[in-house]
């Protein structure tokens, strides 16, 4: 933005100088008037022909079949995180029994960081399913 000069600085503080704002009448639309659109009018010609309410439908049937995709997808990640969750000291206690000292020693300093990942994976799906629920 350019620098205002110092003509400009004075009319500007000059209150004299300075138009009064015009205010202009608000007119509200006649109640009979629709002034929105449809979402599936496409070519915004304010009706929805039969092309348009096909989109329409196959658009909410594709995010309605995506929705359930993604829930599917998230229930059996979490289900997943939480066999490995239950499944992981059987690892540690397995290793010891197999005489692998070293895979023990590495299971056993991964554990806590582990354990933290997986539980809020778990603890985020069921809140999240807790708080839709709510809704």
């Amino acid at each position: 933005m350019p620098r205002k000069k110092s003509t400009e600085l004075k009319s500007a503080a000059d209150p004299v100088a300075a138009p009064a704002p015009v205010s202009t009448p608000v007119v509200a639309a006649p109640a009979a008037q629709n002034t929105g659109y449809h979402p599936a009018d496409i070519n915004g010609d304010g009706r929805v022909d039969s092309e348009e309410k096909q989109m329409e439908l196959e658009f909410r049937r594709k995010s309605l079949e995506d929705q359930d995709a993604m829930r599917d997808a998230q229930r059996s990640m979490t289900w997943f995180a939480l066999f490995g969750l239950l499944l992981y000291p059987f690892a540690v206690v397995v290793t010891s029994l197999l005489g692998l000292s070293e895979a023990t020693k590495t299971l056993g300093s991964m554990a806590p960081t582990y354990f933290v990942a997986v539980a809020g994976i778990v603890a985020a799906f069921f809140g999240a399913q807790a708080y839709s629920k709510k809704k």
